[in-house]
């Protein structure tokens, strides 16, 4: 009789950790993306992450609860299960740059620049990490999509969390890459920081002519940059940036890493830490994210500790895409992805 007594007890101590631990992921979910740090870090212990999908993630599928958690449908599976248990000492950021070249209240804007900022504390190594916004991947309940709609979508069509968390689930669902954050700014937030930095200096290795530059009104003009040194104002980097009818997307977003980099160097030359909470007040209306100051704070300071010749900037270019997918009728920017190849690049990358 006692035996039976102390299996019953032991079976309701565990059902009680499995209840437990299924409320505070399910709080997680309902919380959303401001919730996301907290959700990796028990998603990386394997206990937890049994009980995430055999409880919680049923409950995310019937649509009981938002979708917040690790989608990895289109990872292999042994690659899933490797990506969820393994752990990862990695911090990673989304950095979004805003197509918004009018003055509206909303956010509902396409996505210019997808990339995402990995720190290691552990190893004090960074990496840039670019996706083309023309990408074709799957867009959580809303099917084959460019990646770049995934945020208007996800601000138009009421996804919990918007744009932003559209955006992640999207990146986490076809990527295996889980973010802890997002960083979002427009054009008008980039020219703020580029000015309160007064400018920064970048090598131009090759001339940029672009007679179809879209301008702040709708319309288009002409630009061009010449090569060598330059200093460059804000409006001059911006279209530095932004220009890719010279050339296309990949040495676009080979530029805009180049760009940022400058950037920071420029921000830890001034010694400008410090002021960093002010210049987020200041950049209020035009500089979107889901991280608190103090996060903020941290992320910078981890970026302090880098050696910016060091990083690692990556972009997903020609070699990692399919185009025996094309279909006929399709747009000539469109670009299919080789998962087989990008899914290798992600493991090496982030999780070895």
């Amino acid at each position: 009789m006692d035996q039976p007594r102390h299996t019953k007890s032991k079976g309701c101590r565990a059902l009680s950790l499995v209840v437990i631990a299924s409320v505070i992921m399910s709080l997680c979910s309902v919380m959303g993306v401001a919730s996301g740090y907290l959700f990796y870090q028990l998603i990386e212990i394997p206990y937890f992450y049994n009980i995430y999908r055999t409880f919680v993630q049923p409950l995310e599928a019937s649509g009981l609860l938002p979708t917040v958690g690790p989608r990895f449908e289109n990872v292999p599976a042994e690659q899933a299960t490797a990506l969820a248990l393994g752990g990862n000492p990695h911090f990673n950021i989304l950095l979004v740059g805003l197509d918004q070249r009018w003055k509206v209240q909303h956010r509902s804007f396409r996505t210019d620049t997808i990339m995402i900022a990995s720190l290691n504390p552990e190893t004090d190594e960074a990496l840039l990490f670019s996706l083309p916004r023309d990408l074709y991947v799957d867009v959580p309940a809303h099917g084959k999509r460019r990646i770049n709609i995934a945020h208007v979508l996800g601000e138009t069509q009421g996804y919990p969390g918007g744009g932003p968390a559209l955006l992640m689930d999207t990146i986490q669902q076809n990527f295996g890459i889980p973010l802890h954050g997002y960083v979002m700014i427009s054009f008008q937030g980039f020219r703020e920081t580029v000015d309160l930095l007064g400018g920064v200096d970048i090598y131009v290795e090759k001339e940029i002519w672009d007679n179809k530059y879209p301008d702040d009104r709708g319309g288009e003009i002409s630009i061009h940059i010449p090569a060598g040194q330059q200093h460059m104002d804000s409006e001059t980097l911006l279209r530095y940036c932004r220009s890719r009818h010279g050339s296309d997307d990949f040495d676009r977003m080979a530029r805009q890493q180049k760009a940022l980099l400058a950037l920071g160097r420029k921000f830890l030359t001034l010694e400008m830490l410090p002021r960093l909470p002010e210049l987020l007040q200041t950049m209020s209306q035009t500089f979107y994210t889901d991280l608190r100051p103090d996060q903020i704070i941290y992320f910078a300071q981890l970026a302090s500790r880098v050696n910016p010749d060091e990083i690692q900037m990556v972009v997903i270019d020609r070699s990692l895409l399919d185009p025996s997918q094309r279909q006929p009728g399709d747009e000539p920017s469109l670009l299919y992805p080789d998962w087989d190849k990008i899914h290798a690049l992600v493991s090496e990358l982030f999780y070895q």
